[in-house]
């Protein structure tokens, strides 16, 4: 049995949220230093925290350092301001809902009621040995990530397709893959604090399908592949087994995505749906480039593709 971690972007890739992360920001910065915000820093394929340090900087505040627990504070709690805003502009992308109920049919205790179900015991182990193996996987993962030659930024990982390959032509339907070789938990790693990530994804029904347990948000680290790291631990500790390399999937729009899959040895499969071409994306050393998510048959292959 295969098991793969899928951690999917969520602005750009799966959603269009239609300005609402600038609209909180200025509010969060008027409300902090009673005055407008001149301008938000680069939001792509950055976290929050290093976002907001850079925004600060950017305005003239003094030790930004200072006020960034306070601002993420306050973004967070400006959530039902952004679930308001998030219904009136949100949207989600062409195929986004289709690709994320089409891996959904591979989730643990999908096709077995009972089989593999998160949080279940497996037949004649209790809980407290899955726990324990569980944290024994993630103190693995963690041991492995700083072993010398692990993860080099840039360095082609066993069994990985060449930097830049588009993978499948479209409509290639992923044929060999079964509920009973594969198992796939989806959830999410996004620079976003995570009550905005959930706002954004439940406005426009995405979240569903989605372990936001496991998943990795903008507010707990400044660099984006620290994120992997942190999912894959929680990932290994739920489900008592490990996520390292390929096993893990990320999914999203820039080259900053591309980047912390291939500092921490995962599949990146990016999407030509934000401000990056197909090809820069490419450049970037992308295993795969989609032009969009809106044929899933191609977005299953991409992700379920490598062995």
């Amino acid at each position: 049995m295969r098991w793969l971690l899928v951690l999917w972007d969520i602005d750009f890739t799966l959603v269009n949220a239609g300005g609402v992360g600038t609209r909180l920001y200025r509010m969060v910065f008027r409300d902090m230093f009673g005055t407008e915000l001149p301008s938000a820093a680069d939001m792509a394929g950055r976290t929050d925290r290093a976002i907001v340090l850079d925004t600060l900087a950017r305005a003239g505040i003094p030790e930004p350092r200072k006020h960034l627990d306070q601002f993420l504070a306050k973004l967070a709690a400006l959530a039902p301001t952004g679930r308001e805003l998030a219904v009136q502009h949100s949207r989600a992308l062409p195929g986004a809902a289709a690709a994320l109920d089409a891996l959904a049919a591979f989730a643990p205790g999908r096709d077995a009621p009972g089989r593999d179900a998160p949080g279940r015991d497996a037949p004649g182990r209790d809980s407290a040995d899955r726990e324990v193996a569980g944290r024994e996987v993630a103190d693995r993962e963690v041991a492995d990530r700083d072993a010398p030659g692990r993860d080099a930024p840039g360095r082609d990982a066993p069994g990985r397709d060449a930097p830049g390959r588009r993978g499948p032509a479209p409509g290639r339907d992923g044929a060999g893959f079964t509920t009973a070789n594969v198992r796939v938990v989806q959830s999410v790693l996004t620079g976003n604090v995570r009550r905005m990530a959930e706002i954004k994804l439940s406005a426009v029904g995405l979240d569903a399908d989605l372990d936001l347990e496991t998943g990795a948000y903008g507010d707990s680290h400044e660099i984006r592949s620290e994120l992997v790291h942190l999912a894959r631990g929680k990932a290994a500790r739920k489900y008592g087994r490990g996520f390292a390399g390929t096993a893990t999937v990320l999914v999203g729009d820039t080259p900053l995505d591309v980047a912390a899959a291939r500092a921490t040895g995962a599949r990146a499969v990016a999407v030509a749906t934000g401000g990056t071409s197909a090809d820069k994306l490419a450049e970037s050393g992308a295993d795969v480039v989609l032009p969009d998510l809106t044929d899933t048959a191609a977005v299953l292959f991409a992700i379920l593709g490598v062995p």
